[in-house]
């Protein structure tokens, strides 16, 4: 089950994921544009927020690695339900496609590796707790955990000190090819390995024969 015949919407919601490294911004950048450039009416969101007290508090201490498991978790969601309810359901209650840079498989995938709390609870709490909208297609941007942290790192100069580290990394990679094989979300693993160019056309490809599917 996808949640997809329980839409209250019109709108279409698609989400990348990935560990620190893996292209997911830089792909939803391009794709929005192609998109914008077919005629869609497209926007593109990512979390955590730089708008919610939650959502700054995340981005002002993560980098530092000031917080706890529990902050974090905590702040994740509570980000997520302002998210949900001031920006991604009003955007898909007027017909619009919404290009996610993660959601809630992140927490799942990030919190569940520094907490005795598996993924599938982190999920449940975002699914049953804040009514998080169940994406159309979430497309898993994988790379190995060395690959996307010499990216991550090469591309600021600098680790964030909460999430960029390679232990972590194999972990969280690990847990999205666990949430990919077991989650009833629909999910689609992209080798990110690849060129972006790449990614971005195979991305768009299922993104647009979705839509054009769903007319």
């Amino acid at each position: 089950m996808t949640g997809r015949s329980q839409k209250d919407y019109i709108g279409f919601l698609f989400v990348l994921e990935g560990i620190d490294g893996s292209g997911k911004t830089s792909a939803c950048e391009e794709i929005l544009l192609r998109l914008q450039n077919d005629g869609y009416d497209v926007i593109h969101l990512r979390e955590p927020t730089n708008e919610s007290p939650w959502g700054k508090e995340m981005r002002e201490r993560s980098p530092k690695g000031e917080l706890t498991p529990e902050e974090e978790l905590e702040l994740f969601i509570r980000d997520r339900e302002w998210h949900v309810v001031n920006r991604i359901r009003p955007a898909l209650e007027e017909g619009k496609i919404v290009l996610l840079d993660r959601y809630f498989f992140a927490t799942g995938a990030y919190q569940s590796t520094v907490m005795d709390l598996h993924w599938s609870e982190i999920l449940r709490r975002n699914r049953e707790e804040i009514s998080a909208p169940e994406p159309d297609i979430v497309f898993i941007l994988d790379v190995p955990a060395e690959i996307g942290l010499e990216r991550a790192t090469g591309r600021t100069g600098q680790a964030n000190l909460q999430f960029e580290k390679l232990d972590r990394l194999v972990k969280v990679r690990q847990a999205y090819l666990e949430i990919a094989e077991n989650d009833t979300a629909a999910i689609r693993v992209i080798d990110a390995r690849k060129s972006i160019q790449n990614v971005v056309e195979e991305v768009y490809d299922f993104i647009t024969d979705f839509l054009i599917m769903s007319e």
